[in-house]
């Protein structure tokens, strides 16, 4: 679905003010989530961080992955307890822009059990 038809807000996982998002603005209106270089290994203090700033997205809206891996997982668990799904932004070099992706709970949910069930299923039977 094009941005225009769904105009929403850009969570930007940890901005920095060196890289260039403008790409991502037909997404909507960009917003950091955090900034720099940010202390990770202040956990409680970074989810709750990460908490205040998720709790104004809505399922229309997209997260922009930049910056600290860690930063990054925490949002998108965050995002995905809040609304079931996630729509982020991955840079593409092909592309030269920013392409959107999504992640699914209840199809992560099933593909974990589809999984377990193949490789754990089989060995209770066996056993």
């Amino acid at each position: 679905m094009p941005a225009s038809d769904s105009p929403g807000t850009v969570f930007i996982s940890n901005m920095n003010r060196a890289h260039d998002y403008g790409s991502a603005t037909k997404y909507g209106a960009l917003r950091p989530v955090t900034t720099g270089n940010y202390p990770v290994f202040k956990t409680s203090r970074l989810i709750e961080e990460i908490i205040d700033a998720l709790v104004h997205s809505g399922p229309e809206d997209y997260l922009l992955l930049s910056g600290s891996s860690t930063i990054a997982g925490i949002c998108q668990v965050v995002w995905i307890q809040l609304h079931g799904k996630c729509k982020f932004l991955l840079w593409s070099r092909d592309e030269d822009s920013y392409v959107v992706r999504v992640i699914d709970k209840p199809a992560i949910v099933l593909l974990i059990e589809e999984t377990k069930d193949k490789l754990f299923g089989r060995q209770r039977a066996a056993g």
